[in-house]
């Protein structure tokens, strides 16, 4: 029965410790891909509001059949994509994926996006908790001249 007890607070003591990480998504979307591309990416802000990092294992799709995250970086005025080996969201701190920079990859698309889809996704911590994500289906061009450029407005 001691032994029980002893157990039994040891477990509370580690419990608050794991639930300390918060973890939220917020701003996700997908770039439209091209009609022919079999890839598409996506942006989103992942937010730790826990006083521990917390590494992200992975993330799930069913719309891709190989998700990953990937970075941007510029070598002699090239840019670069690399997958990302680990991710890790600082405590109290946020990840963005954003145009231009860090990204989501999806890889092998498993059908047609089309604007305003929304593409579910579970990100995975390595903690074993799963944060599930709607990303809606956003066409870029949308709003553009003939010239690629945004519209003016105003005089």
């Amino acid at each position: 029965m001691k032994l029980k007890i002893v157990m039994l607070s040891a477990l509370m003591l580690i419990i608050p410790t794991l639930a300390s990480a918060e973890i939220s998504v917020e701003e996700a979307w997908v770039r439209l891909p091209p009609p022919v591309a079999d890839t598409a990416a996506g942006y989103m802000v992942i937010r730790n509001s826990g006083d521990q990092d917390v590494e992200i294992q992975g993330v799930k799709t069913d719309a891709a059949k190989q998700p990953e995250f990937h970075s941007m970086s510029d070598h002699d005025g090239m840019m670069h994509m690399m997958k990302m080996e680990k991710v890790i969201v600082p405590a109290h701190g946020e990840i963005r994926f954003a145009a231009g920079g860090n990204h989501l990859m999806l890889i092998g698309l498993t059908s047609e996006l089309k604007t305003g889809d929304h593409v579910m996704m579970t990100i995975e911590t390595v903690d074993g908790e799963n944060i599930m994500v709607h990303a809606e289906v956003r066409d870029m061009r949308e709003g553009m001249d003939n010239s690629g450029h945004g519209e003016h407005h105003g005089h």
